[in-house]
């Protein structure tokens, strides 16, 4: 719809694809990974 001004965005940060998976730990984070 227009309303976001992608240039005023910093560049996306390389370093955060790398990072490895790290499961849930615990209930809550169980539960808030199946929601998404």
């Amino acid at each position: 719809n227009g309303k976001l001004d992608r240039k005023a965005l910093p560049a996306p940060d390389a370093s955060q694809l790398q990072a490895s998976y790290s499961a849930p730990q615990g209930e809550l984070e169980q539960q808030l990974a199946a929601i998404w």
